[in-house]
């Protein structure tokens, strides 16, 4: 094998809907040419030949992952070699991070140096902490003079929970956010995050896990469990969804900054990938009504997007009028700085959904954190 350029190899499983069966397929990922191909593990033959014709990163085959290919979404549950294991899966360390109360407002820029890291976003949502999960959160600070600070303080508004996967994650998160206590990271690392944003050592802006064990405790605490409550306000918001494509071209950081300098306030914020069927029934509205439908629909589950309950006084206007006209390619003439003209490519890749109806707000921020998550 070409050390320089491995194949890595992956388990792949398609529901299949109809015969109501799941489906096992092995892929292969040739880095030298960025090529796939797919093996039918039950019918023992080739599925797919070798083609680069594909939008999948090799960074997108993370476990747990659901990746779109031909138009069927397989998710990835694990590798299939131990060399994919040994060498692929050592790169995809996990760590936790934590956007704590009060900070919300600076999601963006948080997002951002994880893009600039080379790192990759596996879960995000917005929301609160019980009293009951924060001290399990926090049961090594049991009995310590500042616990009862700490836990009345994390759950006073809502978190943002991030999981990061990539290469040295954890290490990279924590120069992200710098030294624990302010004046030290005011000090010693003064354009880390909490040097930045922080307001003392107890409302420091973030959390990062601190070892490979405390990360996968913590994760299972928040993600695997269900730790965060979700939040939403439904009455006087809008929605706002970053596309797939967006998402993979690390715009997300970008695009939540503009919507908080707009002063659009956060009240909602969920990474989430759809199915078909989940991207069809959201999108119910369109079909019929424009020619590109099922292009839009196959884009809005092509990967992870992230759904952004907005709210701010004129709401459904003033994001419309933000996010701009529906084709890019309008929106750069005639609306330059909206948010479609600045990071969409075209009336599919238009890097942003917005509520195209007053009265479908509160329904589409309903769908996404109500419904999605019952």
């Amino acid at each position: 094998m070409n050390s320089d350029f491995p194949t890595y190899s992956f388990r792949l499983e398609f529901f299949d809907e109809r015969a109501e069966i799941v489906r096992p397929y092995i892929l292969q990922f040739f880095t030298h040419n960025q090529e796939i191909e797919l093996f039918d593990v039950k019918n023992k033959r080739a599925f797919l030949k070798k083609t680069n014709a594909h939008s999948l990163l090799l960074k997108d085959l993370f476990i747990g992952n659901k990746v779109l290919i031909n138009g069927r979404q397989y998710e990835v549950v694990d590798y299939s070699d131990d060399f994919t294991r040994n060498s692929f899966g050592l790169q995809m360390e996990s760590t936790y991070a934590m956007i704590k109360p009060g900070f919300s407002q600076f999601l963006g820029e948080a997002i951002e140096r994880i893009y600039q890291s080379q790192l990759t976003i596996a879960n995000m949502k917005m929301g609160y902490l019980s009293q009951e999960v924060a001290s399990k959160f926090y049961q090594e600070h049991k009995g310590k003079p500042f616990y009862d600070t700490l836990i009345n303080y994390m759950t006073s508004g809502p978190v943002v929970g991030i999981e990061i996967i990539g290469k040295d994650a954890i290490q990279k998160w924590r120069r992200i956010i710098g030294p624990t206590n302010l004046e030290t990271a005011k000090r010693d690392s003064p354009n880390s995050l909490r040097a930045k944003y922080a307001k003392s050592t107890t409302e420091n802006f973030a959390h990062g896990s601190d070892s490979p064990q405390s990360s996968q405790r913590e994760l299972g605490i928040i993600f695997r469990n269900n730790g965060i409550q979700l939040s939403c306000i439904l009455e006087g918001t809008s929605l706002c969804i970053i596309k797939p494509h967006a998402v993979k071209s690390g715009f997300t950081g970008s695009i939540i900054k503009r919507l908080v300098e707009n002063e659009f306030q956060l009240t909602g914020v969920l990474q989430t990938t759809l199915d078909l069927p989940t991207s069809n029934e959201f999108l119910e509205v369109y079909r019929g009504v424009v020619e590109d439908y099922m292009d839009m629909a196959s884009q809005m589950c092509s990967g992870p997007c992230i759904a952004i309950e907005v709210s701010k006084p004129n709401v459904f206007q003033e994001l419309r009028t933000l996010c701009g006209p529906r084709d890019s390619l309008v929106a750069k003439k005639i609306r330059p700085g909206s948010l479609r003209a600045q990071f969409g490519t075209d009336v599919v890749l238009n890097a942003v959904h917005c509520t195209d109806l007053e009265e479908d707000a509160e329904l589409e921020c309903e769908y996404f954190f109500v419904l999605l998550n019952q």
